[in-house]
């Protein structure tokens, strides 16, 4: 019998071989079948076993090899059978020896003839001979420690008769939400009309979230960024588009803000560490380096798609990252440091030097041996043109400039000057290579901001130093560094900690003002057949100049604000003829067309700029509901559940973000609540301006980091905690204490404090710990102790007249409890992490919303502990959910709040 699939004979081979073959991308051709086969051994002639015979019929692929998954990663050659003469084994008695391959070692893959059963055994034998064989391992062994090596880049492949669907390729929804990424997205570009623009921007904005997604998510995804777009009749055309085997959307989304929506951002990669960008196979690639976990990415620009994820194996900690083409092979080459746990390191005292290394970017296989000879890390790598070979040019902590041959590692010059600093701690951390007058050279910068011309051409001649006159330079670290031709004249354009600045490569000198006004990164590109540099501010503002006349032709804009996070890695690439900038922060790198432009029609409606962190529900029928967002912009925004307008100005003036959000009556009429540590605030949500400020830490220290509010003998109350182990109660009509008793002896810092009424008597849970503590409002004391095994990370409380519960969460497991006799009434296993929960009494019903790392939101029922909707799926970290009185669903995620409908009320609507 053969499988039809891999061409492998199943009744031949054992399954453990078989499923090892099939992992190694290995087949045997169809009209495979055993034949009478005789050859010659050290113990005679002998046939050639069916099962020898399958393993020497087996074909890999022709872009692969095989190597040992270890680090040496040698390479095997397996099958490539020949007979072997007897002196190969050391033996008194010859054996049916035949060999069915050999590995990079120079030994020999030996097998007995007259035992290969169908699991045989293969002795590896040195190829000098006179060695015994010793025992020898299992065939399907041997194959497990071995791993696919290939050259070969499998990036998507968008067919060139691929017709736009309709008159516009966006604009319809069934082919938004059921064609794949890498075929729609080329499509994008062809777009034209003002719906097919919107409806692009809208595919575009989490494409790196949907994109090899069910399709249930997708559609939620694109619906939601529809509505972020202010898209609202999109959205909905979105929900509507059936998924086979799917049920309907269990929800609809009412409205969303797009704080950071911008056009010009083609996609948002979830990659971060050093970056490269390359063309493989005339297409745009960008590299990614990951130093904490190691991993190398590689994704197709025009996509988006991911096509290379692999981690390096090696024993220091990644510093440095360039690509190169040898020979048809696309290598990463990269720099790295010790982190101390070197073999022979004593603590990273500098006794261990810092590696070059070289990898199969396809793969992640190492090429050859690591590169040993500089005595500190390697912060900077690039690869150059020198006598007509390629070559690796580094530096580092020793401040020393090395050349190694990039095809067999052989070092290519011995340093004999260092480029000298204000610290010996400081080293080179850019590297830029190019030629002045016909002669290669290479420039480095280093960390205090020196700059050094080196002549590569005479093995790493120091020349010119970069000398500047500019008295105002401070904090002058140079991370990168770039070289062109500006009419004639040899420049180097450098980044960093410094403001971007232009030096002649031929005098050293600097020439011209700074780019811009603040320090940041820089890069080179061809705009219009001119030669460009592109520059990110650490606030991310991208702005692209002209050299000549120092003018901005593009920019400068503000499309990569990630939570005022710096620009940390810039480059460019050219997709389908547009000049793109790829910019990486901490978090996420951002792929920018800065040539696009917003669709007319509906534009994104603005709020928090940074995350939100906490979200509260307030108003009554007769006032209305609605939402409170506190966020880490030290901002808090009010705005109308019905339509997300909002109902006043940002409620500002906060010292640090937002610690918690509240809402409250007070003097009947409604209030928002907020802390930021020192200082709870009242506000009028009607007209956003402040009507108290409390001074919470002129209590002995007392921090608010948490805020609930309550009604207690006719006045509004708001209770504080903190890391002092205090809950504190305060009227927040007159701004004083509420002269209630402090809820004292807790540990060092309580998480929350939640009101309840019990037995018709107010009532405060208080989360500590692993405890959670049910106290008397009036007279400070504990009435139940709710035990937990690890601490509780979340509370909230469901009001319902008939039952009040008491909700607890630990990690990913929910914990209901009888806040007044203190049963516990069951636990709910939710599957993920738990980063926020809500709950409320629904129609009669009791509810559970949470929030978890997987990025999605999850409904589940109190009492039956059954989940109750399908997860909704958003497209960023969830910081907070609130589930209103009539049953919607806020979601905060990032910098923004969406509102969510449940189907039933969507169907009600909608007169179904």
């Amino acid at each position: 019998m053969v499988d039809i699939e891999h061409g492998v004979p199943t009744d031949v081979l054992s399954p453990e071989v078989f499923s090892a073959i099939v992992r190694l991308r290995g087949r045997i051709p169809g009209g495979f079948r055993p034949r009478n086969w005789v050859v010659g051994t050290p113990a005679g002639e002998h046939p050639v076993p069916p099962t020898v015979q399958a393993l020497l019929a087996v074909v890999w692929p022709s872009w692969q090899h095989l190597a040992t998954d270890d680090d040496i990663g040698w390479e095997v050659h397996l099958p490539s059978h020949c007979e072997v003469g007897a002196g190969l084994v050391d033996e008194e008695i010859p054996r049916s020896w035949y060999a069915i391959g050999h590995d990079e070692g120079q030994y020999y893959l030996l097998v007995d003839l007259a035992e290969a059963d169908g699991d045989f055994r293969v002795h590896r034998v040195d190829h000098e001979g006179g060695k015994q064989v010793g025992k020898g391992q299992r065939l399907s062994t041997l194959l497990a420690e071995l791993r696919p090596v290939t050259d070969h880049l499998d990036l998507p492949t968008v067919s060139a008769d691929t017709q736009p669907l309709r008159e516009d390729p966006a604009v319809d929804v069934h082919k938004l939400v059921h064609a794949d990424a890498a075929e729609l997205l080329p499509l994008l570009d062809q777009v034209t009309s003002a719906e097919g623009r919107l409806a692009a921007d809208v595919y575009r904005t989490s494409v790196n979230r949907h994109q090899g997604s069910d399709l249930v998510t997708r559609r939620q995804l694109l619906a939601l960024d529809a509505a972020r777009w202010g898209a609202s009749d999109l959205s909905r055309a979105i929900t509507a588009v059936p998924v086979d085997g799917a049920p309907a959307d269990s929800w609809t989304v009412e409205w969303a803000t797009g704080a950071r929506l911008d056009p010009r951002v083609r996609a948002r990669l979830d990659v971060r560490g050093h970056q490269a960008t390359a063309v493989i196979q005339g297409r745009p690639v960008l590299v990614t380096l990951n130093s904490g976990r190691s991993t190398l990415h590689v994704h197709d620009l025009a996509t988006g798609t991911a096509v290379v994820e692999t981690p390096l194996k090696s024993r220091q900690v990644f510093q440095a990252l360039a690509v190169a083409e040898l020979d048809g092979r696309w290598i990463a080459v990269t720099g790295a440091a010790c982190d101390g746990s070197c073999d022979g390191c004593d603590g990273c005292d500098g006794s261990c030097g810092g590696l070059v290394e070289r990898w199969n970017l396809a793969d992640g296989t190492r090429i050859g041996e690591p590169l040993t000879g500089h005595r500190g890390s390697v912060q900077a790598v690039t690869v150059a043109k020198v006598a007509g070979e390629q070559v690796i040019v580094s530096g580092g902590g020793d401040r020393s400039l090395r050349i190694w041959d990039l095809r067999t590692g052989a070092p290519l010059n011995t340093p004999t000057a260092r480029q000298s600093g204000v610290d010996e701690l400081d080293g080179i951390s850019a590297i830029a290579v190019g030629d002045v007058d016909g002669r290669p050279i290479a420039v480095t910068g280093a960390t205090d901001g020196t700059g050094l011309v080196w002549d590569l051409e005479s093995g790493g001649t120091p020349g010119p130093a970069l000398t500047t006159d500019d008295p105002d330079r401070v904090d002058p670290g140079i991370s990168n560094a770039a070289i062109a031709d500006l009419d004639g004249r040899p420049i180097v354009v450098t980044g960093g900690d410094d403001k971007v600045r232009l030096w002649d490569l031929r005098t050293g000198k600097q020439f011209g003002d700074p780019l811009g006004d603040s320090n940041g990164m820089s890069a080179l590109a061809e705009l219009d057949g001119r030669s460009v540099i592109v520059t990110a501010t650490n606030r991310g503002v991208i702005t692209v100049w002209d050299p000549c006349d120092r003018r901005a032709v593009r920019g400068p804009v503000t499309v990569v604000a990630d939570l005022g996070a710096s620009v940390d890695t810039l480059t460019t690439a050219v997709v389908s003829g547009r000049l793109i900038v790829v910019a990486g922060t901490y978090r996420q790198t951002f792929v920018v067309d800065l040539d696009a432009t917003p669709a007319s029609g509906q534009s994104p409606r603005r709020g928090h700029m940074k995350e939100i962190r906490h979200v509260a529900v307030g108003g009554t029928a007769d006032s209305g509901t609605y939402l409170v967002t506190g966020g880490e912009d030290r901002a808090a925004r009010v705005w109308d559940l019905v339509d997300g307008t909002e109902l006043c100005p940002p409620l500002t003036g906060h010292w640090v973000h937002v610690n918690g959000v509240a809402t409250a009556r007070v003097g009947g009429r409604p209030a928002v609540v907020t802390v930021d540590g020192s200082w709870l605030r009242v506000w009028d949500p009607s007209t956003g301006k402040r009507t108290q400020t409390v001074s919470v830490d002129n209590q002995h220290g007392h921090e608010a980091r948490h805020v609930s509010a309550t009604e207690y003998d006719g006045r509004a109350v708001g209770l504080t905690t903190g890391h002092d182990g205090r809950v504190l109660a305060w009227d927040l009509d007159q701004g004083t204490p509420a002269g209630l008793p402090p809820l004292t002896g807790h540990a060092d810092y309580i998480r929350a404090a939640l009101p309840a009424t019990v037995g018709g008597q107010p009532v405060i849970a208080v989360n500590d710990g692993a405890t959670v503590r049910i106290w008397d409002l009036a007279s400070g004391e504990t009435t139940r102790t709710l035990q937990h095994e690890y601490p509780v990370q979340h509370l909230a409380v469901i009001a319902s007249p008939m039952r009040p519960l008491l909700v607890t969460a630990l990690h990913s497991t929910l914990h209901v409890w009888d806040p007044a006799t203190g049963e516990h009434l069951g636990s709910v296993n939710t599957g993920d992490t738990i980063r926020t929960m809500s709950a409320a009494e629904i129609d009669g019903q009791p509810l559970i919303a949470t929030g978890g790392y997987e990025q999605a939101v999850r409904l589940w029922d109190a009492v039956t502990g059954q989940q109750v909707s399908s997860p909704l799926m958003v497209p960023e970290e969830i910081g907070a959910v609130a589930l209103t009185p009539d049953g919607h669903l806020a979601v905060a995620f990032g910098p923004d709040i969406a509102l969510f409908s449940p189907e039933s009320a969507a169907r009600q609507r909608s007169g179904c």
